[in-house]
């Protein structure tokens, strides 16, 4: 079979253009000391790179969330321990104001500091991280979780816990709801509540308010009303025994008090009358009177009932949880309960520290893997160019000696 000269001329010209690229390709990776990134050049190693940096990739994200999660839980950290000092100085102020020394301007300077430091608690449960996010709204986080109104504080968030993807089957909490941090249960209210309970029991001027009143043969009564009817229970226990009496009363409208009272008269030897001068109820009995056990519902707070014997003497009737004494221990359980909640932010840190680490080993781990497969083996190809720059000199050699042949040297 004869080749043709152009023929010879071009397929010479196409494999010294290829090796000539080969060489550029080995030259090109040899300056940056990186493999060629093309699949053509090796479909198995782009498959497997590609694979590696889809991995580094979402272990950037895991490590940015946990950033994120590690600042947004010691910025609550920080609200959590300000909000335990400021709940100690209450408590301090509290211990204060139920001595028996404690004067009524001495009650007054006691409430001025609580107001201002119930404001402070309240900004502090309203406070939001680096972002504006709400630290304690749940999954609500544009607005203040926390509104003060004239019912107290209410809580106006959620109790979900926002999370961040970690890992691939971890979604750590970012926080508390504020639900879960600033109530301590069905009973004893939340935070404020406790305060509130508190600065009531500072409005009475002379005695500090008890869960019961007693008085020798007559007690006057005179319940905190309001235009809304409202029902009351109270105990009373007189000469011949005790009762619970329960009845519906509102401003200027106690009859019902009146005939629940007499309707036990025979149980507790005590029978009762709308007192002219007050408005309110008027208890006689031959012996001791005692009320105790006052509720309403709704519990307009503060103080419930206030009553006065026949000497004159006044106390001030709350339920059993506003006494000064109960306010005391509430609020030192306040004070327990959000160090317990600080506690369980500490342990979510320390969650998130863990789970860092483990991210960082992996970084590490996936770089390294990229790295050998991104990498130029420097020998390996300094060899193949060594070769292909031989193989392109010795094929110019051998075509160029074929080239200056003519037919004449064939002829010879």
């Amino acid at each position: 079979m004869s080749i043709g000269t152009a023929f010879f001329h071009n397929v010479t010209t196409r494999n010294l253009s290829q090796v000539n690229d080969r060489i550029s390709d080995l030259q090109a990776q040899v300056s940056s000391g990186v493999n060629d990134p093309r699949p053509s050049a090796d479909p198995v190693r782009a498959l497997r790179l590609s694979a590696a940096q889809e991995q580094q990739q979402a272990l950037e994200r895991y490590s940015t969330n946990l950033e994120r999660a590690g600042a947004r839980l010691d910025q609550a950290d920080t609200v959590l321990s300000e909000t335990g000092n400021l709940m100690r100085r209450v408590g301090e102020l509290a211990l204060r104001a139920a001595s028996d020394t404690a004067t009524a301007t001495e009650r007054d300077s006691i409430g001025t500091e609580v107001r201002a430091l119930r404001a402070s608690l309240l900004g502090l449960a309203n406070a939001r991280d680096e972002s504006g996010r709400a630290l304690f709204g749940g999954y609500g986080t544009q607005a203040d979780p926390f509104r003060d109104g004239a019912g107290g504080v209410i809580y106006r968030g959620d109790g979900g816990q926002s999370r961040l993807q970690v890992s691939e089957s971890i979604g750590l909490p970012t926080g508390l709801s504020g639900d879960t941090v600033f109530r301590m249960g069905s009973e004893d209210g939340d935070v404020f509540a406790v305060i509130d309970d508190f600065l009531s029991t500072l409005a009475t001027a002379s005695s500090a308010p008890r869960a019961s009143a007693t008085g020798d043969g007559q007690l006057s009564l005179e319940p905190a009303l309001s235009r809304a009817p409202a029902e009351w229970t109270m105990t009373v226990e007189g000469p011949l025994g005790r009762a619970t009496i329960t009845y519906e009363a509102a401003q200027g409208a106690l009859s019902w008090a009146v005939e629940a009272i007499n309707a036990q008269t025979a149980t507790t030897g005590i029978s009762a009358a709308l007192d002219p001068d007050t408005g309110g109820l008027s208890l006689s009995a031959q012996g001791n009177i005692t009320v105790s056990g006052v509720a309403s519902q709704p519990d307009p707070g503060g103080v419930l009932v206030s009553a006065r014997d026949a000497q004159g003497a006044t106390q001030a009737i709350v339920p059993s949880g506003r006494t000064r004494d109960a306010v005391i221990d509430r609020l030192q359980s306040a004070t327990d309960h959000l160090i317990d909640q600080r506690t369980q932010l500490g342990a979510l840190s320390a969650d998130a520290a863990r789970q860092s680490d483990v991210i960082d080993n992996r970084k590490l781990a996936m770089d390294r893997a990229v790295a050998g497969l991104e990498d130029l083996d420097l020998a390996d190809a300094l060899t193949r160019l060594q070769q292909s720059m031989l193989t392109r000199d010795a094929a110019q050699q051998t075509y160029a000696r074929i080239t200056q042949q003519s037919l004449f040297d064939f002829l010879r």
